[in-house]
């Protein structure tokens, strides 16, 4: 495998690459292309790059298919059968870590990009450098409107990097971390930004292939879980395109808000039951305290009180407050009247 000068290569055995990145796509031949363009601008050149297209429709298949003469021998093509509404992000995904042969995974959707050539680079310094092994590692990412504006509000975990004891950053700038600090913010680290170690992947199951909304937050509590070393780099190394909710093409705008949250609710509810850190039951918790809550107003909203008392009741099962019960008990009045 060649090497400009400009290039870090690993030291890696054989052919066993030191990272794996899949990608999934379908039907968004050109957004994926700049995609797949990113990670092979990366100054790191010991990494196979997996393709699975999730069933791409006809009309696209071909400008897929025609992208595979353009690029070398790293990036590896997996078509899957045609369904209607694809196979989802998980499936994909873990179609993608089966075939991997790389020591750690890492994930680009089709329609981001990495823009930090040096996020490879940098991940693979840090995690040979390690006395003891790395199990994940995680980054940060900056999120674009459609109009190509940054979204000024901080998301996933930028919030932590204001956190960091100062000193303890290392030559690197990065963090040895705890699952208790992470779950110090609201956010999750996007797939854009997770760097895994393939075995543990694989230990915990890999991605749940019934979930497809915030598969990745499932995902992160179980690793978070499992994990004995996370290094989080506070870095931008990604850039997130916001999906515009109008073209229904993506599985966070293809759904209505009570389908989130349901899909949210089984994702902690899951993790409630399974966790053995307490720090994650506790997350759970709350999350789905705020869940419940949301779903309630969700139904006064649609004048459904009956189903709407239901999930104030379950929120205030979890996290009692006396207003929250005050409120349950007016709903519970609302829902008798209608009958």
């Amino acid at each position: 495998m060649g090497m400009s000068d400009s290039h870090e290569q690993s030291m890696s055995d054989g052919e066993t690459p030191f990272f794996s990145v899949i990608m999934p796509t379908r039907n968004r031949p050109q957004l994926f292309r700049r995609a797949l363009d990113s990670v092979l601008a990366q100054a790191f050149d010991d990494i196979e790059v997996l393709v699975v297209n999730d069933g791409s429709a006809d009309e696209f298949l071909p400008e897929y298919r025609a992208m595979e003469a353009d690029y070398d021998a790293r990036v590896r093509w997996y078509y899957q059968p045609q369904r209607a509404n694809g196979h989802g992000p998980s499936y994909s995904i873990n179609t993608g870590a089966q075939a991997a042969r790389g020591r750690y995974l890492c994930i680009l959707d089709d329609d981001d990009s990495w823009e930090a050539v040096d996020h490879l680079q940098k991940a693979h310094r840090v995690i040979t450098a390690s006395a003891a092994t790395v199990d994940a590692y995680y980054s940060n990412q900056r999120a674009y409107s459609a109009d190509g504006e940054v979204i000024a509000k901080r998301l996933w975990l930028a919030v932590l990097a204001s956190r960091l004891p100062e000193g303890q950053g290392g030559e690197h700038g990065v963090y040895p971390v705890t699952p208790e600090f992470l779950l110090g913010c609201n956010g999750f680290p996007h797939l854009n930004c997770t760097i895994i170690r393939r075995e543990l992947y694989l230990g915990i199951g890999g991605m749940d292939e019934g979930i497809r909304y915030e598969c990745e937050v499932d995902l992160y509590l179980r690793t978070l879980d499992a994990a004995r070393l996370i290094i989080y780099n506070p870095a931008f190394v990604a850039r997130h395109n916001v999906p515009q909710a109008a073209l229904k093409n993506n599985v966070s705008t293809s759904v209505t808000r009570i389908e989130k949250r349901l899909s949210q609710i089984a994702v902690y509810q899951k993790n409630l039951v399974r966790a053995t850190a307490a720090a994650i039951r506790d997350d759970c918790v709350a999350k789905l305290s705020v869940l419940y809550k949301g779903l309630a107003r969700e139904f006064v909203v649609n004048g459904n009180y009956a189903i709407a008392v239901i999930y104030a009741r379950m929120a205030l099962a979890l996290r009692y407050s006396i207003k929250w019960r005050f409120y349950s008990f007016y709903l519970g009045l609302r829902a008798r009247v209608r009958g």
